[in-house]
């Protein structure tokens, strides 16, 4: 009897264990979190979510009110993370016209106090990209992201900032070549070494910057000239000495009592948290949805999930994103591999010849993605794009039916732009091709959809090149020289400067 006992003392410890270990999806006011927690744990990461979310308003006011939600993946360890990584990373976050996403590492197993940092590296990062009309340059996104990471909760309830990096410290002291070649770079590196040195020297010089009194209203004014279109060079004047920077970064690395900031939230009753279990499709999809975001890692993703798709064929979502990645190989062909994304100017502007690549499985994946879910909004997008992509390649422009055709199902999904950003910068393209004059609602919605997500490039393009055409030129040239210090769009906002003039 006893030893029936320890059975079944077992078998519902094991039990329990694996319920533990389902994938769960909670959603909040801000943030849609993914992961394979116990609905507890899960609660307790969303809940600092918010909290977190509040930390970074009463630090950092957001200027905008973002439409859509971060969709927030973690992992328990970075294997799955860095495979689609170019090397190995323990978190990154990007926002691109279809999404808002992070995959991160978090182990409900550390020590509370680093627990949440990669959660708050997630946060902090959308925050920073996604929160401001302004542009920010690479270093400021990543050292403003790892200044925040580092957040721990005091004994006494305050969120305590700025508190050293004790898993990942800077190699080496700073020095004023270390800061001259952060402040140089247009974009960050792409491999692990020149990457850990980017990310480190980014880290530490930004602790300074938000930190000490005596440098207050220095970033402000570098941040306005870099959105002034001032070169890298002439914007880090507005920075100061930076031998004194690099020797205020060196005494914070030395001292035993670094300067903290302290925050304190006002009490509020507990985030409302909705939680349900994940379906088998949707975990299988988590790190394919992740890999093909990438330009050189679409086919990949591609091959991946036409498989997928004959594991899963009743899934909508595993149709729509096989579509998604075969579409954007027809994309990366028809634009030489660069994959420059500008609604605003007719795509017979800005195509560069190359080989072509057929968008028959985008179509044939896209319509059955549609069969299964009719109103499944990315796959209304992406046959709106495919749809407008033909009509260009075969010139027939001149079919107003065809447009019309186009505009239906998505417009309204476009008249939500904050949240539907992608369908109303279609919606307002679809007019630009057929070489129409967009009416002032759809110039609108693409406005809306700019405000709330202008961290997406190809949006603030769009709509500086829409209000150009539109005749508020002012406002159109501030938003296009925000873009002259942009890798990938400067040589075509410099054009778009040109006939504004």
């Amino acid at each position: 009897m006893l030893l029936r006992s320890i059975l079944l003392i077992l078998l519902a410890s094991l039990a329990s264990a694996a319920s533990a270990a389902d994938w769960l999806r909670a959603e909040t006011e801000h943030y849609v979190i993914h992961a394979r927690l116990d609905e507890a744990e899960m609660r307790a990461v969303a809940q600092r979510a918010e909290e977190f979310n509040r930390v970074l308003q009463r630090v950092l006011p957001a200027q905008t009110r973002p439409g859509r939600k971060l969709q927030i993946y973690l992992e328990g360890d970075g294997t799955r993370i860095s495979s689609i990584s170019d090397f190995r990373n323990i978190g990154w976050v990007g926002i691109w016209p279809e999404v808002a996403t992070s995959f991160s590492v978090y182990d409900p197993a550390e020590d509370e106090l680093t627990r949440s940092h990669t959660l708050y590296h997630a946060l902090a990062g959308n925050h920073v990209e996604n929160g401001f009309i302004r542009p920010t340059p690479p270093w400021v996104a990543v050292g403003v992201r790892l200044f925040f990471s580092t957040a721990y909760v005091s004994e006494d309830g305050y969120f305590i900032l700025g508190a050293p990096d004790f898993k990942r410290p800077m190699s080496g002291s700073m020095d004023t070549a270390k800061l001259n070649l952060i402040l140089s770079s247009e974009s960050p590196p792409r491999t692990e070494h020149a990457w850990e040195d980017f990310s480190g020297w980014s880290r530490e010089a930004i602790f300074p910057m938000l930190i000490e009194p005596d440098n207050a209203g220095k970033l402000e004014r570098y941040l306005n000239a870099y959105a002034d279109g001032r070169s890298l060079e002439d914007a880090a004047n507005e920075l100061g000495d930076l031998g004194e920077w690099a020797k205020q970064v060196r005494a914070r690395q030395t001292t035993r009592r670094p300067t903290f900031r302290r925050v304190a939230l006002e009490p509020r009753a507990p985030a409302s948290v909705d939680i349900r279990p994940m379906r088998d499709d949707e975990i299988a999809l988590i790190v394919l949805r992740h890999e093909r975001l990438r330009r050189d890692r679409v086919g990949d993703a591609s091959r991946k999930l036409a498989s997928l798709s004959e594991d899963y064929p009743d899934s909508a979502l595993v149709w729509a994103e096989y579509a998604a990645a075969e579409f954007a190989r027809v994309r990366a062909a028809e634009f030489g591999g660069q994959v420059f994304r500008g609604f605003g100017f007719s795509n017979g502007e800005i195509i560069v010849t190359a080989e072509s690549y057929s968008d028959a499985a985008a179509w044939r994946a896209d319509n059955r993605a549609l069969e299964l879910e009719p109103a499944l909004a990315q796959a209304l997008e992406l046959k709106a794009e495919i749809e407008m992509n033909r009509l260009v390649r075969t010139g027939d422009l001149d079919d107003a039916a065809a447009f019309e055709d186009i505009r239906r199902p998505i417009a309204a999904l476009a008249a939500d732009a904050e949240r539907n950003p992608l369908a109303a910068a279609l919606y307002h393209q679809s007019y630009v091709e057929q070489g129409i004059a967009p009416p002032q609602l759809a110039l609108e919605q693409l406005g809306r959809a700019f405000v709330a997500n202008p961290g997406v490039d190809a949006f603030r393009y769009a709509y500086a090149v829409a209000l150009s055409r539109s005749g508020h030129r002012d406002v159109a040239e501030l938003l296009l020289t925000s873009m002259l210090n942009h890798p990938d769009y400067s040589s075509a906002a410099q054009r778009a400067l040109g006939k504004t003039n």
